[in-house]
């Protein structure tokens, strides 16, 4: 490839990129500027598909030898080209689904079958097979803050109990939990597709804790191909069907590697860093998810390295083990034993996951509120695609949020009139399914982005789109209740802070950067990203379920659909006024971190 006509092509595009950064002009923006030229330029396709190629060499579950190889040959990258890089050794809870075999009875049928990480074990359970249907159709539960989890709206699904469900849908999380707690004795799940697709049945995020070990499942569970599901319900719809399900997990204590490199300034050992990571376990071969991306954390590491004299805050990156089979285990114990560290000096958290796909065609974006206009701006220069970030779902090792870390993901992906990502979690995904090409010019667009961050004249955070989407989650958790829930005062103050952010951010960005001032503008926004992702603790991680803005008003919706005057009603109308109370502390927090900030960024020699 003639790499040095594309990035001299690109250095007008980039000035598209680095000036929205700054609301006023500054040379300081150049420094980031010339700081992604260089990384890119120190990026190959070649070395990216030679790491790739060793790491995805490999069958990768958490703790196995594979990984620790794919371990070992980072780190071996990374230390000879002298990049400081550490090697955490800790035990985690892990969960390997071994085999699984559905019978039915009386007849030859065996379809194959496999199991689930964090489902029960059994020797062999039988029971006549009943159809629920499709995911959709089942009953859903009453999440709460996660701690406990109630089945709604059961009625007409007694037939459950003591059965065997057949159910339509990839296993995921909830349906297990409502299927176990309706009483079923196993379950199998029928693939939408002709594949089977390696997952996860537990709610819980990281290594369970006495406060959140009830939410592991212990319902056997076993998933089919659509064809077979097919020929299974054309059975029972003949008659009663009997079915064995034997599953076999293997769920215990296992010690995990985590490898995290550290690139810093050259004068400021413990400069402000973003925290950039992605899990370098797999499902069998895990080649884009996730040994492409790994050899794109590797490439980066080192360019950001070579060219640290440029850096005016660090770089964590961090190869997460136990994503799959310890249920994002790695990087929660990173925000376990680094809690403080982050904290203090956490600016963001950047992760990776499914790039390098071929024929890749879509990209996108899934960010806090405060990075929306990085990635926008980074994926418009980088290859003149408009589009609108998501909000993150719970995945994607994102572990930060009881700390306040804003994150950024980018994706490019392939598109369903092409076959989609159908080799996700699968033993196709191999090798042959990373195309270097597309690979680079993805790592190069998280180039762009890291190179925002670590050498903008100021982090680029904007806390003005965080309080706009905080008062958007305000008025939509009060039209949820059917206007049950008064959150007016909420809504005035978060208006207020609006202001105070405005005024925060013209100071800042009148004042001379400093690492200074970049934590204070994170001090100000971290209360309001807590309530706006975490329903409950900064320090115990909630549960792996997806949830809207303001996930603590969840039980809005109760007022809007159940008696008033009822347990439950007058339950979930507790519930609310004290995630009120949360809500109204958080915009106190911030309102006061954001003052402070103003004072500081005026201060003489600021």
């Amino acid at each position: 490839m003639d790499r040095a006509p594309r990035h001299l092509a690109r250095v007008g595009t980039l000035a598209v990129l680095f000036a929205p950064v700054l609301a006023s002009p500054d040379v300081l923006s150049a420094q980031a500027e010339a700081l992604a030229v260089a990384a890119k330029d120190a990026i190959t396709s070649e070395r990216l598909d030679a790491h790739a190629f060793e790491i995805t060499r490999h069958v990768r579950p958490s703790g196995s030898p594979g990984e620790n190889a794919a371990i070992d040959y980072v780190v071996g990258r990374l230390r000879a080209d002298g990049v400081p890089v550490e090697v955490h050794e800790f035990m985690a809870y892990t969960s390997n689904p071994v085999s699984a075999r559905v019978e039915v009875l009386g007849t030859r049928f065996a379809p194959a079958a496999i199991t689930m990480s964090f489902s029960g074990a059994t020797e062999g359970v039988e029971a006549v097979a009943v159809d629920v249907g499709d995911l959709a159709d089942l009953p859903t539960l009453e999440i709460g803050t996660g701690e406990r989890l109630v089945v709604r709206d059961a009625a007409g699904f007694e037939a459950v109990r003591g059965k065997v469900a057949v159910v339509t849908g990839q296993p995921r999380n909830i349906p297990t939990t409502v299927l176990q707690q309706l009483g079923a004795i196993a379950v199998i799940y029928v693939n939408p597709e002709e594949r089977l697709n390696e997952l996860i049945v537990t709610s819980t995020w990281g290594t369970p804790s006495l406060l959140s070990a009830h939410r592991l499942n212990v319902l056997p569970t076993a998933q089919i191909r659509r064809s077979d599901g097919d020929r299974l319900r054309a059975m029972m719809a003949d008659g009663e069907v009997r079915v064995r399900v034997s599953t076999e997990v293997e769920t215990g204590w296992q010690p995990l590697r985590l490898a995290v490199a550290r690139v810093m300034p050259p004068d400021d050992a413990d400069a402000p860093y973003v925290l950039f990571g992605g899990h370098i376990d797999g499902w069998h071969h895990g080649a884009t998810d996730e040994g492409a991306s790994n050899a794109a954390m590797l490439e980066l590491a080192l360019a950001f390295h070579r060219n640290r004299s440029s850096l005016r805050r660090g770089l964590v990156v961090a190869w997460w083990p136990g994503h799959s089979n310890a249920r994002y285990g790695g990087a929660t114990w990173f925000a376990d034993h680094f809690f403080d560290e982050l904290r203090a000096r956490g600016l963001a958290y950047v992760n990776v996951d499914g790039i390098g796909q071929m024929e890749a065609k879509r990209f996108g974006a899934s960010t806090s509120p405060a990075l929306r206009r990085l990635a926008m701006d980074v994926i418009r220069a980088g290859t003149g695609q408009a589009v609108t970030p998501s909000r993150p779902g719970r995945n994607s090792d994102q572990a930060f949020n009881g700390v306040g870390l804003p994150l950024l993901q980018i994706s490019h992906s392939r598109l369903a009139e092409d076959g989609g990502y159908w080799w996700w979690h699968t033993p196709d995904d191999t090798y042959d399914k990373i195309d270097a090409e597309i690979l680079e010019v993805d790592a190069e667009l998280y180039a762009d982005a890291l190179s925002a961050m670590l050498a903008g004249a100021r982090f680029p955070v904007d806390l003005e789109t965080e309080a706009r989407a905080l008062i958007e989650a305000l008025d939509a958790r009060e039209v949820e209740s059917g206007g049950a829930l008064d959150l007016s005062e909420a809504r005035s103050r978060a208006r207020a802070l609006g202001e105070t952010f405005a005024a925060a951010t013209r100071a800042w960005e009148e004042a001379p950067p400093s690492g200074e001032l970049d934590l204070a503008v994170l001090r100000a926004l971290r209360p309001i990203h807590r309530v706006m992702f975490a329903p409950g603790s900064a320090h115990h991680p909630d549960p792996g379920i997806y949830s809207a803005p303001l996930p603590g008003l969840e039980p809005a919706a109760i007022l809007a659909e159940a008696p008033p005057g009822g347990d439950r009603y007058r339950f979930a109308q507790a519930q609310l006024v004290r995630e009120a109370n949360r809500i109204l502390e958080a915009i106190a927090e911030a309102e006061h971190h954001a003052v402070n900030l103003i004072t500081t960024a005026r201060r003489p020699g600021a």
